[in-house]
């Protein structure tokens, strides 16, 4: 193909750029009450938030409230959080150490009891992981609950 021919393909047409022209405005058009819809729903959600809420003075009273009851909670079970995972961390390193004793055997029946105290270890570790959690996501489902039941829009 000569380059005038290229030239000639290529070059847009009126009717193509008021296409496209058209096209761009439709979208703009289309993301622009996207943005309103999403703006009236929000101001809505607010405005049914604040009704349920009450009085200012009923607000900063439950607000005080959850500070004083819900925050240390919170503080509690970031700071189990933490001692659990310092105890899972050392528990994951003396894995590893055992993991590694097992290739420094000198002989198979030494190499034997390395290996079982590795899978007993990890089913320690594992049963210990998995009662950790599970007591930890009831007590924070406890206090969630407790949180809803106090503060939440039936309350009074």
């Amino acid at each position: 193909m000569s380059a005038k021919e290229t030239k000639k393909a290529t070059a847009a047409t009126p009717e193509t750029v008021a296409e496209l022209f058209h096209d761009a405005m439709r979208s703009y058009e289309k993301a622009l009450t996207a943005g309103i819809q999403v703006q009236e729903e929000s101001v809505n959600l607010w405005k049914d938030l604040l009704t349920k809420l009450g009085s200012p003075e009923e607000f900063q009273a439950k607000l005080e409230s959850m500070r004083a009851h819900a925050f240390p909670r919170a503080r509690r079970r970031i700071e189990e959080f933490v001692e659990t995972f310092n105890r899972m961390s050392n528990l994951t390193i003396d894995l590893i150490a055992k993991t590694l004793a097992v290739y420094q055997a000198t002989s198979p029946p030494e190499a034997q009891r390395r290996v079982y105290d590795l899978i007993e270890s990890s089913l320690t570790a594992l049963r210990i992981d998995v009662h950790t959690a599970m007591n930890t996501n009831a007590k924070i489902i406890a206090d969630w609950k407790e949180l809803v039941d106090r503060f939440g829009p039936t309350a009074k």
